[in-house]
């Protein structure tokens, strides 16, 4: 396809529009905050992507993302029900 992936580690990091994972907590409940915070901003990168993919009229990447988007979805429901059980 002509194009330079450029998928490591520290790459991705660099691009991340996710908040700092808090290194000091330790409580489950704690995690449990700090996904529920994260997941929101993955599932809406995701949901742009697809759209982005849709302008190129890209539609098996339009449908990978929108795969990848619905086990956000499940992953962020599993997560806040955690959090609301705790409560």
């Amino acid at each position: 396809m002509g194009g330079i992936a450029k998928g490591t580690v520290r790459v991705a990091a660099t691009r991340s529009e996710l908040d700092e994972y808090p290194l000091t907590i330790s409580e489950g409940i704690a995690h449990v905050d700090a996904v529920s915070k994260a997941l929101p901003t993955f599932r809406r990168e995701a949901r742009l992507t697809i759209e982005e993919a849709n302008g190129l009229e890209d539609t098996d990447t339009s449908g990978l993302f929108a795969e990848i988007s619905r086990g956000i979805d499940m992953c962020l429901w599993f997560v806040e029900s955690h959090s609301q059980a705790a409560k």
